[in-house]
């Protein structure tokens, strides 16, 4: 965004080697990793359009699925999953989005009243939005999810059973020995 609203924006948080975006329970606040997935792109503009005050309600009443946190089985809408960083960035950006807004309707007005010799405001364009985004670590080890044909990234410490965020479905975080030969 540069002095004039575009119509498409990337919003893009960074991911790990393995394509996996870091998420955060709001529940027990354990953080673990999800594939980036085309749903996302809904669940960060729902996101931002929540923090716009001039925006219809039923623009951003769309349905999100729930996903389950795979430590504490915390059930909540795809767009409670963010962390810390991730809220104030996406907080940043629709600040920045309601200021382009506001400008161009001042630009409106300009522009339709531009043989008003006495214009009393002058319409300063924003500062560019400037998305910093940092590298993502790769850390966690990644857990496949049988039930889904999925995988999450979890705590390498994490020791205890694992819920499937998309199904629910338990899973053991320890490969099962297969029983000893009675030989």
């Amino acid at each position: 965004m540069r002095g004039s609203l575009q119509t498409e924006e990337i919003v893009e948080f960074p991911v790990d080697r393995r394509g996996f975006l870091r998420r955060e329970c709001a529940a027990c606040h354990r953080q673990f990793k999800l594939r980036r997935s085309g749903a996302d792109a809904s669940i960060v503009l729902r996101r931002i359009m929540k923090s716009l005050p001039h925006v219809n309600e039923q623009e951003i009443r769309a349905a999100i699925s729930q996903r389950i946190c795979p430590y504490c089985a915390h059930r909540a809408d795809g767009d409670e999953w963010w962390t810390d960083e991730q809220r104030v960035f996406l907080g940043r950006m629709a600040a920045a989005i309601g200021e382009e807004v506001r400008f161009e309707q001042l630009r409106h007005v300009e522009r339709t009243l531009g043989q008003n010799p006495y214009l009393t405001f002058l319409p300063v364009a924003p500062a560019p939005f400037e998305g910093a985004s940092r590298t993502e670590s790769d850390d966690m080890r990644v857990m496949p999810l049988v039930c889904c044909g999925e995988e999450v990234k979890i705590r390498e410490s994490w020791t205890g059973s694992i819920r499937c965020p998309f199904c629910g479905i338990e899973h053991a975080t320890e490969p099962v020995q297969p029983p000893a030969d009675p030989d």
